[in-house]
This record gives structure tokens, sequence and C-alpha cells, in this order.
């Protein structure tokens, strides 16, 4: 398994440098996906949140963010935070795998398997998304200011549990993986002579049940699993994609071409 892995990234890297080599192209298309989120969907009222600084730090000074937490403004259903990264014109520099990020911020990887979603976008299009369960030792600060790990009266460490779904948003396709997303950059440069910006979503929100087994509660909203966090995530999508989400080919991004639509 290892060894493919490395041929694959061998064969995308030689590829990638042959595109990175093409003059520059004449234009980038826009993505689906629209450059900001609503403060408001349905019954969920939005918090503007801003990325962190290594974050930004890692990645191409043109690419661009945009993140919302959404809270259940009825308290019954726990927070969904989405998170959008929009590639600059460096498609090498601007998004990278999802789960080198995760890594870097603690996140213990407990499951992984990808879905195709029907039923969030219009026309019967499938969502393709991957998901990762994770979860991350909770730490809280002592008398001293330092943080320590919190252990639980049967002696186990407490640890916060998470499910993310991410998913890859271009001028025409959806794709849920990242050497996909790299294939679709050689074809469109190749073949049709431009790049397209790519938006990277994630959508994720606590697995609360795996908070409360633990005897913790700091997140409002019911007790769910990961079978119930995926559906709760798929009713908040069904509502927010429409209101987001462009036709293939579609799009408008005022930072290209002088806020022209170029996808037309």
């Amino acid at each position: 398994m290892k060894r493919r892995l490395v041929i694959l990234s061998l064969i995308v890297a030689v590829f990638a440098g042959i595109v990175l080599a093409f003059p520059e192209s004449p234009g980038m298309k826009p993505s689906r996906l629209a450059k900001s989120l609503p403060e408001t969907v349905g019954s969920w009222a939005g918090k503007p949140e801003e990325p962190g600084a290594a974050e930004k730090e890692k990645l191409a000074k043109d690419t661009e963010f945009e993140r919302m937490r959404y809270e259940d403004q009825a308290g019954q259903l726990p927070s969904v935070q989405t998170s959008i990264v929009f590639s600059g014109r460096n498609l090498s520099q601007s998004i990278h795998q999802p789960e080198v990020c995760l890594d870097a911020q603690g996140w213990e990887f407990m499951a992984q398997k990808r879905h195709e979603w029907e039923g969030l976008l219009p026309g019967d299009e499938v969502l393709p998304v991957k998901q990762i369960l994770c979860r991350r030792v909770l730490f809280r600060k002592n008398e001293e200011g330092d943080y320590e790990e919190i252990v639980l009266p049967n002696g186990e460490k407490a640890y916060i549990w998470r499910v993310f779904y991410y998913t890859f948003f271009g001028h025409e396709s959806i794709v849920s993986g990242h050497y996909e997303r790299t294939a679709e950059d050689i074809k469109d440069r190749l073949l049709k002579g431009h790049d397209q910006r790519w938006a990277y979503a994630t959508f994720s929100s606590f697995v609360t049940q795996k908070h409360r087994d633990q005897g913790l509660r700091f997140e409002s909203g019911a007790g769910l699993d990961e079978k119930q966090t995926e559906a709760h995530i798929q009713s908040f999508l069904k509502v927010l994609l429409p209101i987001v989400v462009s036709e293939p080919g579609e799009g408008y991004d005022k930072s290209l071409a002088n806020g022209k639509n170029i996808g037309s």
C-alpha cells in the first residue's frame, strides 16, 4: 500500500511539473462555490471565524479564506463549522492534502471513508466527500497557567471527538480527493488552456455522544453518535449548498478578470 502511494505521488509530481512548465495560462476560471457564506441559513445563525496565523503562513499570499460557525438558534443541535480555502494562481502552493493540516493540529485519525451524497445539490448531482473521524486530547489550564491533559475518573484521558467532511469545488467538477483534483488541473491546462480556482470546503461538527459518554458537556445540543452526526451535517448542507453552489461551468469571482464572470 505504501509503495503504491509513493508511485502514485511520483506520477502526480511528474505531471504537475509538466503543467508548471507550460506558459502562463490566459486566465483562471472561478470556482462554482460562492466567495462568501450567508450569515443566516434557515434556522442557523453564522458567526465568522478567522483562520490561524500558522495556517495562513503555509499557503500562497493570494489564497483566500472564508469560515463560519453556524449555531442552531433553537439550541437543539451541535454547531457546524464551514471552512473554505480558495486557491491562488499558484495552485501548487495554495491547497494541499487536508490531512496534513489536521495532523499538524494534533488530531488523531480514527476512521476514514468516502461518500457520495445524493439529494444535496440541484439537478440530482452527487456530492463526493471524504470523511475523517478524529479525536484530540482535551487540555485545561492549571493554577500555574500551564496546560495539562484532563484525566477522567476512570484514569483515562479525555478526548474531543470531531468528524470532518471535505471536498473540492472546481469550475465544473466536484472531487473529494487531492489526486483527483490534480488530475483535473492537468487536464484543464493541457486540453483547455486554462487554470481553475478551487474551493477546498470542509464541513465539521462535534460527535457529541462521544463527549456525553465521557461525562463531558461543552457543546450545546443533543448527544449525537457518528451516524446521527453525518445525518445532521447532511441536513444542514441541504439548506446551505443550493444557496452557494452554481451550476457546472458557472460562478462569479470579483478577484478574477476585473470582476467579470469568466465562467461564461
